[in-house]
């Protein structure tokens, strides 16, 4: 008599197989994208408070000594603007080392070693979206931490025909420029850019002009601690940094984020600007005295 066999078949084809490992990927290349969006706007969350918490530490610096932090001094007059101050001389630091007890660095603020200083990132300066918080060389010395943010010293560079130029933004140059508190921000502290992110050449890093100084004693008129907002010197992300070498010091607001940078506003508050800003709009958020009003976007 005829048996049909009726044994159980197991496993898979290697057709099914295939199909099974073609439809997986096809998900993960669905699900990418999201998962790396969902990364970058935490990155990007993490960056606006570490800049709510600058800007807090600029309160909390002008409550004790009643004008804001500054850019630090160059070694040389203002006019020559010539290197960062003294490596003792920690009066002519900048904010990044002024501000170091507001945001939880008072150990840090007290190391007796210059070089200890220069060489211990901190974490609350650099943008998680760009880089790691570590330590970068340049071309002249040994590996040292650097910054991602910048203050807003106006709209004007600190130096044309070898003449020094006042700062009209909310931070200026120690020495060169009269102080500044809340109380000279004539436009208002909510239309007043305080701190931004800067443009870096992510190619780059601990050599491109603008990021290949001391974090704490850069000079105070460099653009590694200012950056201004003009008609010609308008917000710019990174990718659309000039290549280097040859070093290319820029002077722009940007970021590594997509569309946006984040930039701290006088009261506190922190707002992400689009690239696509009016340059003239910029600018007059940059400045800290024109009297022009100021609609923000």
């Amino acid at each position: 008599m005829y048996r049909h066999n009726t044994k159980t078949r197991t496993g898979f084809t290697l057709v099914e197989l295939l199909v099974v490992i073609a439809i997986i990927g096809i998900l993960i290349a669905l699900l990418l994208p999201a998962v790396q969006a969902a990364r970058e706007a935490a990155r990007r969350m993490q960056c606006t408070s570490q800049l709510k918490q600058i800007s807090l530490a600029f309160h909390n610096y002008h409550s004790n000594f009643g004008v804001l932090p500054d850019s630090g001094k160059d070694k040389d007059s203002c006019d020559t603007g010539c290197c960062r101050s003294l490596d003792t001389d920690r009066g002519g630091w900048n904010f990044f080392y002024q501000i170091m007890p507001y945001v939880e660095q008072q150990t840090l603020y007290d190391e007796p070693d210059y070089m200890t200083i220069y060489r211990t990132p901190v974490s609350i300066y650099y943008c998680p979206s760009r880089r790691r918080a570590d330590l970068y060389p340049d071309d002249s010395s040994s590996p040292s931490a650097r910054a991602d943010y910048a203050g807003c010293r106006g709209d004007k560079s600190a130096r044309s025909g070898g003449k020094f130029r006042p700062a009209n933004g909310a931070v200026v140059t120690r020495g060169c420029d009269r102080a500044v508190g809340f109380a000279e921000l004539k436009d208002g502290q909510a239309c007043t850019l305080l701190v931004s992110e800067k443009q870096t050449n992510p190619d780059y890093f601990g050599r491109s002009g603008g990021d290949n100084e001391y974090f704490v004693n850069s000079g105070g008129t460099d653009c590694d601690v200012t950056r201004i907002g003009s008609l010609t010197y308008f917000p710019q992300p990174d990718t659309d940094h000039p290549k280097e070498p040859p070093t290319y010091w820029s002077y722009r607001f940007g970021s590594s984020h997509s569309g946006v940078f984040n930039g701290a506003l006088a009261d506190g508050s922190v707002q992400a600007f689009s690239y696509s800003i009016d340059p003239a709009l910029f600018r007059l958020i940059c400045v800290r005295n024109d009297g022009e009003p100021v609609t923000l976007p």
